[in-house]
């Protein structure tokens, strides 16, 4: 067979294997977060309030905004409700409505690329920090909390503690934790963790939900 053919050859091969790709890829589903979480407000209403942080916690009395935490063209829904000092972050991945956390008079949320912290004090002499990776519009796991802790009679009268969330009892070995807070140093390198509602601009929740109060009807 001449080098002539071989490569023919070859290019055929090439370009079938081209077309069988391009028939079995399947495009990125666009999600439009805005309209998904009017279309699911209920869904939303259910989660807040399965998770508030006080009673007195009202979330279509609240106010809201969109954050693109993870930078991939689809919005995550943050709302506060400031006068219970109670919030509220959720994803839409997977075309599901997911409660990352809630935050209250404690604990508050802040931002480090696409890792959310939610942090605050925990008690006497205690400081929590919970972690929250958002990749693809969605919190993917495990997601881990360190404590802080004053102890007494130490040399160094601190210690730190790390566990997913999802197993707040109990040792957790530091080797499963080290990578996610290896790439949390790595990011700090960069910036600083921010408030997540830095600077945002909160819109009242009626809006989001469609139904105008009585007192704001013209």
């Amino acid at each position: 067979m001449t080098m002539k053919k071989i490569l023919i050859i070859a290019a055929a091969v090439l370009s079938l294997a081209s077309c069988k790709n391009a028939q079995t890829e399947t495009p990125a589903k666009k999600v439009d977060a805005q309209k998904f979480f009017k279309d699911n407000i209920a869904k939303v209403e259910d989660l807040c309030m399965e998770e508030r942080a006080s009673d007195e916690a009202d979330v279509l009395g609240a106010s809201y905004t969109y954050i693109d935490i993870d930078k991939d063209g689809v919005d995550e829904l943050y709302i506060r409700d400031d006068a219970s000092d109670s919030g509220w972050l959720l994803c839409c991945g997977a075309d599901s409505v997911q409660l990352v956390a809630s935050e209250n008079y404690k604990l508050h949320f802040s931002q480090l690329g696409n890792i959310v912290m939610l942090s605050g004090s925990a008690g006497t002499g205690t400081f929590y920090s919970g972690y929250y990776e958002i990749v693809n519009s969605s919190c993917i796991g495990p997601d881990f909390f360190e404590l802080e802790e004053f102890v007494w009679g130490t040399e160094d009268s601190t210690r730190t503690t790390f566990h997913p969330v999802t197993n707040f009892d109990g040792e957790y070995p530091e080797e499963n934790t080290r990578p996610f807070f290896k790439k949390v140093e790595q990011l700090k390198k960069t910036s600083d963790w921010e408030l997540l509602n830095e600077g945002k601009e909160f819109k009242p929740l009626w809006e989001l939900d469609g139904k105008i109060p009585e007192d704001e009807q013209d």
